[in-house]
């Protein structure tokens, strides 16, 4: 069939026997009452032993009573070891905070310490302005620091020339 004309079909293509679904429900049933066809099926091809069933139930038990039972180890639980190390890990917290004679102030840390808190947080210039207030900041203040050239010197060999740029 050309594919130009697929439009013009007016029949499905299938085709059934006269009188086919008239007849279909006697041919069935009489089909049905022949015994060639019963006997075909009642045979399945698969045998069963003599007795069989009257023997399997008493077969499995016997196997299932000769197994030598293992012996039950109880395992103490892990609860009562939770609680220990509960107990012991309050203890050394209560003694690490009472004996502690270590005071820790602004002056024990090291100003490297601040300096990379202070650089990891990425604090700009405005966050700091709005710690000081400006009655407090005076320009005698920034005048009258007096730096030796020790530090100077040790201050300017450890930062980069790039930092020293100002924008």
């Amino acid at each position: 069939m050309k594919k130009n004309n697929l439009h013009n079909v007016k029949s499905s293509g299938f085709k059934t026997p006269d009188n086919y679904f008239e007849s279909f429900d006697a041919d069935f049933f009489e089909r049905l009452n022949e015994k060639e066809a019963i006997k075909a099926s009642e045979f399945s091809g698969f045998t069963v032993p003599e007795n069989y069933f009257d023997a399997v139930e008493h077969t499995i038990l016997e196997k299932l009573q000769n197994k030598p039972e293992k012996p039950v180890i109880n395992l103490k639980p892990k609860s009562t070891f939770y609680y220990f190390s509960g107990i012991a890990a309050s203890i050394v917290l209560l003694f690490s905070l009472v004996f502690n004679n270590d005071n820790i102030s602004i002056d024990n840390l090291e100003t490297e310490i601040l300096e990379s808190y202070l650089y990891q947080e990425e604090y700009s210039n405005e966050d700091f302005a709005s710690m000081f207030k400006t009655s407090e900041i005076s320009e005698t203040d920034f005048i009258d620091i007096h730096i030796s050239d020790e530090t100077l010197n040790q201050y300017l060999e450890n930062i980069e020339p790039e930092d020293l740029i100002f924008e």
